[in-house]
């Protein structure tokens, strides 16, 4: 058990140098906006006291906002690195709210990043030494929209490619947004997946995913396949 638990402290760090900036660009620019109007709203009720402070305060809140940007803001082409090792991000799509249902589960895309991966030495092992992965990571948001209790888990989807990939989700490296939902309750994150394809060569993908069903494991959905171009 020591070793498992080892291995995962590991595996999250990975997560976050995946996750540094992914799918969340919309999210982190909606807030700098709100942050930006109370930094000027604060900024007019000081210059009301001291335009020396007023002007300092302003300052400082367009260099904090800027820091932001430049951290949650990672996009196509950018490159990330880490001790585990170069993170290459080839496509992006973080303004996605494509919405497919099963039973009373509402399964939404929020986003889809293709990358390539370069492990450093240190964290080969965890990867087979292989000198390059791409890493598919969705975001989605599982929903129940009914009063009872409802599992699915999309954690543990299937993904296809246009390339001929069939691989499992990473249970490792995904966020744990399936189970059970106590009636009209919601989880979010995202799902990664581990390809030796090219990542260049990705065009197009499919999430395949069993149907919801209550607790007493009567099915109440259908399965899902939700095909997304990547």
């Amino acid at each position: 058990m020591k070793g498992e638990s080892y291995m995962k402290k590991l595996m999250m760090v990975f997560v976050a140098v995946i996750l540094a900036g992914v799918l969340v660009a919309c999210s982190e620019d909606d807030n700098g906006a709100e942050e930006t109007n109370t930094a000027d709203n604060t900024g007019n009720e000081v210059e009301e006291n001291n335009d020396g402070e007023a002007d300092q305060d302003t300052d400082s809140e367009a260099e904090a906002e800027e820091e932001n940007d430049t951290e949650g803001s990672a996009e196509a082409g950018d490159v990330l690195e880490d001790e585990v090792g170069k993170l290459s991000i080839v496509k992006k799509n973080a303004d996605m709210e494509e919405v497919f249902t099963s039973g009373p589960m509402e399964i939404t895309i929020t986003g889809v990043q293709t990358a390539e991966l370069e492990p450093s030495e240190s964290y080969g092992d965890f990867f087979d030494n292989k000198e390059k992965v791409t890493i598919v990571t969705v975001g989605m948001k599982a929903e129940n929209t009914s009063e009872d209790t409802i599992s699915i888990y999309p954690d543990q989807s299937t993904l296809t490619t246009n390339a001929g990939d069939q691989v499992e989700a990473d249970l490792w490296l995904s966020d744990s947004i399936g189970g059970e939902f106590f009636g009209t309750t919601n989880k979010e994150g995202e799902v990664i997946f581990q390809l030796d394809t090219p990542a260049e060569e990705i065009e197009s993908i499919k999430v395949i995913m069993d149907g919801a069903h209550d607790d007493n494991y009567e099915s109440v959905g259908e399965e899902l396949q939700i095909e997304l171009e990547v």
